[in-house]
């Protein structure tokens, strides 16, 4: 099985404010359930959905190494739900053209009904009401169910992904359940082909048994955001090198029960960790630190950075990053 060497679609049909701050200019919205309700917001929305990814990018991805693309969407992408529009005229698209380009995708379901996580990347920031109410469940399973039958003849549908970074929690039995029933309807819909992707909801260890052995069937999506960990914010750089030799040997472990994607992951470091280095050093430590990334995600059945692009230049922005000189790719080939 090839590596899949990819990016993340992100803040194009599901919004994120700090990814596209023009967009948002001029409203105090902070995710797309609050933008919508601003004036000309269809409008805006529309042309964005239309200019943020072209064709042009496909071809630059598969130019530049990447053979796949992960693309979150909410759970109204086909026939929206008020104050949320539809992009399905836009997912088609974008199907199309990665198949043209002979890029794989994993079709993400970033946001369901309620917010699985009161983050802006749900499509609304507050409660996680996802988990507070069974009909918010009961309908993702149908909204994830439509979205697999339209797709699912896509011989580039190489995975979907029933929800995204689920909020943290012990037991999860709520969760737990969603995945076996999830499982059991798209098993009898996607084809052979796709792979049922689900998250490790940032507990990859108690994650890693919820679903029955399926050969390469099931694969489990893990994100590694190593500044984001618990105290990480005024770590020395030795313990990022650290914290990788560690989550290697984990993620090791992990893959001998499912596949693994890394399906979100970056090369930023804490903003007070890189104050501690000359600003001289700062491009080649950001190299080095996503090389040894690369090098460890490679053992793995794929890797997704986030994400493609920003409006600015950065660290967030991969396609920034490798015209800079600052991220080389791995060269195509097997699994490990």
């Amino acid at each position: 099985m090839q590596v899949l060497h990819g990016v993340n679609l992100g803040g194009w049909l599901l919004l994120e404010r700090w990814m596209t701050p023009s967009l948002f200019a001029g409203t105090d919205a902070k995710d797309e359930f609050s933008f919508m309700g601003a004036p000309g917001a269809a409008m805006k929305l529309e042309e964005h959905r239309r200019s943020w990814i072209t064709e042009g990018d496909f071809r630059w991805l598969a130019a530049n190494g990447i053979n796949a693309v992960r693309i979150p969407v909410g759970y109204w992408v086909l026939e929206g739900e008020a104050p949320f529009v539809g992009a399905r005229a836009h997912l088609d698209w974008a199907m199309d053209t990665a198949a043209k380009y002979g890029l794989q995708v994993v079709l993400d379901v970033h946001g369901l009904q309620g917010s699985q996580n009161g983050r802006d990347h749900s499509g609304r920031v507050g409660k996680a009401n996802w988990f507070r109410r069974r009909r918010n469940r009961v309908e993702s399973l149908k909204s994830v169910e439509q979205i697999a039958k339209r797709y699912r003849d896509y011989p580039n549908l190489w995975g979907y992904q029933v929800i995204n970074e689920p909020k943290l929690g012990l037991f999860h039995f709520k969760l737990r359940k969603f995945y076996h029933d999830a499982f059991e309807r798209l098993r009898t819909i996607l084809r052979p082909h796709t792979r049922f992707v689900y998250s490790d909801a940032f507990t990859p260890r108690l994650m890693s048994w919820v679903l029955p052995r399926a050969k390469d069937a099931v694969v489990m999506d893990v994100h590694l955001y190593h500044m984001a960990t618990i105290g990480a914010t005024y770590r020395p750089l030795q313990w990022y090198w650290s914290k990788m030799q560690r989550r290697r040997r984990v993620l090791q472990r992990l893959s001998q029960r499912h596949p693994l994607i890394i399906g979100e992951w970056s090369g930023v470091i804490s903003g007070e960790t890189m104050r501690s280095v000359p600003q001289s050093e700062h491009k080649e430590l950001f190299r080095r630190y996503v090389q040894e990334q690369l090098r460890q995600y490679e053992e793995h059945a794929g890797w997704f950075y986030w994400s493609y692009k920003t409006e600015k230049p950065g660290q967030w922005n991969f396609r920034s990053m490798v015209e800079a000189g600052l991220i080389e790719l791995p060269k195509l080939g097997p699994g490990a």
